[in-house]
């Protein structure tokens, strides 16, 4: 929490220098434990909500814990709920399946990152080690209350989220993301596709990430 408050105060700081007025929050609670009043939200304030690949650590076995979170969302009234997902099959019930879902969404990843990093470089040995290597063992190790890498595809959100009274708005940004892509990334290898109302990034085709915006 310390470590979260002194970002917060970076942050705030940062801010002031670029003439802006910016108050940071930290609220030291689980996403299925989280209350409105902790977010201490003026009735006139535009809530915007930005959730980039944590809401499938809440999708239990028995689906309540992310009706609860999506329901507390809700309440929230937010003007707009961006949803950052890993588009992928991850949460089969079978291992086999997730092996092989795994096998080939992280194929992707690793060829992603070979494109990027040299094979010896430390940073890629980072993230190969503590973030892909710990969402693998998770994948395919685990299961019950020790899986906490649900990962699940853009249509199966888009159905959680319709259930939950969200409306989709649309994501129309397709031609934007592949110029940052060119001018960021190389552009080489990747893709993106609007699908749905989705904006979907992919590797060589693969789909990796989806994004979509939702209303009350």
């Amino acid at each position: 929490m310390d470590t979260m408050r002194a970002v917060g105060r970076e942050i705030e700081a940062y801010a002031e220098e670029l003439g802006m007025c910016l108050e940071f929050r930290a609220v030291d609670r689980t996403l299925e434990s989280l209350h409105v009043d902790d977010l201490c939200i003026d009735a006139h304030e535009a809530v915007a909500i930005n959730s980039v690949l944590e809401l499938h650590c809440v999708v239990k076995e028995s689906r309540g814990a992310l009706n609860s979170v999506l329901q507390t969302i809700r309440k929230l009234s937010p003007k707009a709920f961006v949803l950052v997902e890993q588009d992928a099959g991850h949460n089969g019930p079978f291992f086999l399946g997730r092996f092989m879902e795994a096998l080939h969404y992280y194929a992707a990843l690793f060829d992603a990152l070979d494109a990027a990093l040299p094979r010896y470089d430390a940073r890629r040995a980072r993230v190969e080690q503590f973030h892909y290597g710990a969402e693998i063992r998770n994948v395919v190790g685990c299961e019950g209350a020790a899986r906490v890498e649900r990962h699940e595809r853009a249509d199966q959100w888009r159905r959680r989220m319709s259930r939950a009274g969200f409306q989709s708005m649309p994501i129309k940004m397709a031609a934007k993301a592949r110029e940052w892509l060119e001018e960021n990334a190389g552009g080489s290898g990747y893709t993106v596709a609007e699908e749905k109302g989705c904006l979907v990034l992919g590797w060589k085709g693969k789909p990796v990430i989806a994004a979509s915006c939702w209303k009350c």
